[in-house]
């Protein structure tokens, strides 16, 4: 047997018992380090006698570990979670994300399906109010949508209202997204996003450090906070009231020298409470995705989405200074003089109907706008 197929063995076999130490129920990342670096390895840890496992964490953590040893042995706990279509890394193994390894309190390891995020392509966490409202709505759309052309990882955590309409802004832009739960990855949380979960599996993953079936607890969710902003270059903070949980993922990605934006809104507007608090802050304000992307110093690909959608010169010209935000002809014909362009009244007015028509803009009250998918 060669050598890397020697190490590779090792290796997997190292992964299946750190894998049951990490379906012991309420064992705590710290406590799970402080064996490894008792034992060494993951496997001396189950061979570990009660009274050292007692010795490096208390009793109390050392009788769940005896009692899970009775009950489970590291075959069965594996098999299980394969048969559950559920993936596993953990520190040491090779393909565990380099972002978590340095964060303070780091996950001892990850359950996952679909994929993890490469380290190598930008990522971006988009965050906010679970009720949120339609400017917060077509920011979240707008940004991600614009980060996902570019090839920009979306990072979130699949709740209802900013996570969830940025992810799937994303997916629905080709791009990919990445969920962690604050339940095991098995687990479908809120019931209605069933359907984002499902896509998130086949356009990038669903990650958590809880094991599978571990029902959603409020005490779960502030501690994945600290997932999603160590898997993101930076955090973007679409809405949030002035007492947010938002904000504790905001700390923890100030904690790890993340880069904190955060979109600005209306100084009487609840919702914007947060974001504009965080602004006076220090935190960098963005008014639109390029923004970032330059900042980060990150690629930005040309549009060729009006060559996909087939639309005649005049209305590509049209489609490529509306957004999600509405503006009126006026503002329209603004944005095309500043780029040159050389359209006249009546073609806009034409090219503006002709967008209506194939449903690619809609319009309110002499206002226009992307269509929402």
């Amino acid at each position: 047997m060669s050598r890397e197929k020697l190490n590779k063995e090792i290796d997997s076999e190292q992964t299946i018992y750190a894998c049951w130490l990490d379906t012991v129920c309420w064992l705590s990342s710290d406590a799970k380090y402080k064996l490894l670096k008792t034992a060494g390895d993951t496997k001396s840890i189950y061979n570990m006698t009660e009274e050292k496992i007692t010795s490096a964490i208390g009793a109390k953590a050392a009788e769940r570990i005896m009692q899970h040893k009775k009950c489970n042995n590291p075959a069965r706990v594996w098999n299980y979670i394969m048969k559950s279509g559920i993936s596993y890394t953990y520190i040491q193994a090779p393909d565990f994300p380099a972002r978590l390894t340095d964060i303070p309190d780091a996950p001892f390891g990850i359950f996952y399906k679909g994929r993890l995020p490469d380290n190598n392509i930008p990522s971006v966490a988009i965050i906010g109010a679970r009720k949120c409202s339609d400017y917060g709505k077509c920011m979240a759309e707008g940004f991600a949508s614009k980060f996902a052309q570019n090839g920009i990882n979306i990072i979130s955590g699949m709740a209802l209202g900013i996570d969830g309409i940025s992810q799937n802004a994303a997916l629905k832009a080709g791009g990919k997204s990445y969920a962690v739960l604050g339940c095991g990855a098995d687990v479908v949380y809120p019931k209605s996003n069933e359907t984002l979960y499902k896509k998130l599996i086949e356009n990038g993953g669903v990650l958590s450090e809880y094991p599978p079936g571990m029902e959603p607890r409020p005490a779960l969710f502030p501690p994945r906070n600290r997932i999603i902003s160590a898997l993101s270059d930076v955090v973007v903070v679409v809405e949030a009231r002035e007492k947010s949980g938002t904000l504790i993922t905001v700390d923890m990605a100030l904690e790890q020298g993340k880069e904190v934006y955060a979109i600005p809104g209306r100084c009487m507007d609840a919702l914007s409470a947060g974001c504009n608090r965080l602004l006076r802050q220090g935190a960098i304000m963005a008014v639109a995705p390029e923004d970032i992307i330059s900042d980060m110093h990150w690629e930005m690909r040309t549009d060729s989405t009006k060559k996909i959608i087939g639309l005649s010169p005049e209305s590509g010209e049209l489609y490529a200074v509306l957004d999600m935000m509405p503006a009126t002809q006026d503002e329209v014909i603004t944005r095309l003089r500043m780029k040159r362009s050389a359209l006249t009244v009546s073609q806009i007015c034409q090219g503006l109907l002709e967008l209506e028509l194939k449903g690619i803009v809609v319009s309110h009250d002499r206002q226009y706008r992307l269509a929402r998918e």
